[in-house]
């Protein structure tokens, strides 16, 4: 009698499904929940998934698709392997990142300077806003016929390419984060009696730096699509020459190198340029406290 009770208990309580045993673990650990993505597996295992993913569409898709118009990711690696081989690609890469390298880290300096003096005086603002709007809105590639009127086809010519078109956008987020300062910020430094240069370096660049770092990460792309234009339409070298060279001899699989090549060359260079704000600057880490302006 009481083995026939437990068995019809038994048959009234409903059997979870699978997805409820798998929230019985916990959202965190949930496969597909909001908080799966946050945790270090999510972080590990959903690029790796979302990679496997498209690598396995593109291997498909370049298998039923005509060579000369797309290629396969193992042809691209083989294509990868034999201009490392024959010492193409690597002069190349170092070519593209010296280009960028010069050209960025010149657009960087002149153009926080810039915005500096724009956010901190409404004269220079007024002065200097029409040329940057200006320059902003132009197709600054139509310049390039022009950049080598000026500067021959060589390094110069390269770097100033680079330098033209990264410039601006490091200007306006720079002046825009020095106008974005609290006026009770500047209030401590009147204060203090603190001199113009103490209060660029303790206030308004600091408060800035959110803005510049906006600014640099924008010019950044540009920038890179600079390093391309002027090696393909100046010099025909580096990777831009290898872009150009075997997209003329319908080589996809060379040509893709070269531009997986030079989003590399982004890639690196965005990596440094966190390191960098997050080395200097942590603080800009807090994002949800307000950051800077909060730690006040």
């Amino acid at each position: 009698m009481e083995a026939e009770r437990s068995s019809s208990v038994a048959a009234q309580v409903p059997t979870p499904s699978l997805s409820q045993r798998l929230t019985a673990f916990g959202p965190g650990r949930r496969w597909g929940g909001p908080a799966f993505a946050h945790t270090r597996r999510g972080k590990i295992l959903l690029p790796l998934i979302s990679l496997a993913v498209f690598f396995a569409v593109w291997q498909v898709v370049g298998m039923r698709t005509n060579p000369i118009l797309f290629t396969t990711p193992i042809k691209v690696v083989q294509a990868f392997w034999d201009l490392g081989r024959t010492g193409v690609l690597w002069p190349a890469f170092y070519g593209a990142l010296r280009d960028l390298g010069i050209g960025y880290g010149l657009a960087a300096v002149v153009g926080i300077v810039v915005g500096m003096a724009m956010g901190r005086s409404a004269i220079v603002e007024r002065m200097l806003n029409p040329y940057v709007n200006f320059f902003q809105a132009t197709p600054l590639i139509a310049l390039v016929p022009l950049v080598v009127i000026w500067f021959g086809v060589n390094l110069e010519a390269r770097v100033a390419v680079v330098f033209i078109l990264s410039l601006w956008s490091i200007i306006i987020n720079t002046s825009t984060g020095v106008k974005d300062t609290s006026t009770s910020l500047l209030d401590v430094g009147r204060i203090y009696k603190l001199s113009p240069l103490q209060v660029i370096g303790h206030i308004q660049l600091p408060n800035a730096v959110p803005h510049v770092f906006a600014g640099l990460r924008i010019a950044l792309g540009k920038a890179l699509i600079g390093v391309m234009i002027a090696q393909m339409e100046i010099s025909i070298t580096g990777l831009g020459g290898i872009v150009i060279n075997y997209g003329n001899a319908f080589k996809t699989a060379y040509l893709l190198a070269g531009v997986v090549t030079a989003s590399l060359v982004g890639v690196i260079a965005a990596i440094l340029l966190e390191v960098i704000r997050k080395r200097v600057f942590p603080w800009t880490e807090d994002e949800g406290s307000g950051g800077w302006k909060a730690a006040i």
